[in-house]
């Protein structure tokens, strides 16, 4: 894993619109997650939020022109040049790994099966960073803290400062979120 940690800002935006990648250069974040796009404008979105200081990290799930499979994880880091992938896929986790990249295991919690399954693939796999999902049960996020020894981001339906702040004493070390009018709180 790179030697800065990622997550020195607890807030990451989450964008779908790209359209937010001027105003996200201006703002104090360190790191931010592409949820949307293609190929190729995640690459220039990319270049430009590395230009201004901030590390990348590319939803390879859902980036169009993107496989679920090996080779776009590698087109990821050479071609978009992305600090990190988030992915639900566990194996992609490994391959991401075992390349250089960071990676951000992203788990929903919709049933005690999906808890369970998600802390097994975690520990497995090894990801460098957990994303858990929705972001507003905080006694599931302190509950996933005990679980696995790495970091927690937690997101998903986040969209008052109080909610953040409720994740973040949970014990997340970032939150990340889609509501602009959350992106500088801090």
């Amino acid at each position: 894993m790179n030697d800065v940690h990622p997550f020195v800002y607890p807030i990451v935006p989450a964008i779908r619109d790209l359209k937010f990648v001027e105003k996200i250069v201006q703002i104090p974040v360190s790191s931010v997650f592409l949820l949307e796009g293609d190929i190729f404008n995640t690459q220039n979105a990319t270049q430009k939020l590395k230009e201004n200081g901030k590390k990348v990290f590319v939803h390879i799930d859902l980036i169009n022109g993107l496989g679920r499979d090996e080779a776009s994880v590698k087109l990821v880091k050479e071609f978009v040049c992305a600090d990190g992938i988030i992915t639900t896929r566990s194996n992609l986790i490994v391959f991401a790994n075992r390349i250089g990249l960071m990676t951000v295991q992203r788990i929903f919690l919709i049933d005690s099966k999906a808890v369970e399954t998600g802390i097994q693939q975690i520990k497995k796999h090894k990801a460098n960073f957990v994303e858990v999902l929705p972001g507003l049960i905080p006694d599931m996020i302190r509950f996933i803290k005990q679980s696995v020894e790495q970091p927690i981001i937690s997101g998903g339906l986040v969209s008052t400062e109080n909610q953040v702040k409720k994740i973040l004493a949970a014990g997340a070390i970032a939150v990340s979120t889609s509501k602009e009018n959350l992106w500088n709180i801090f």
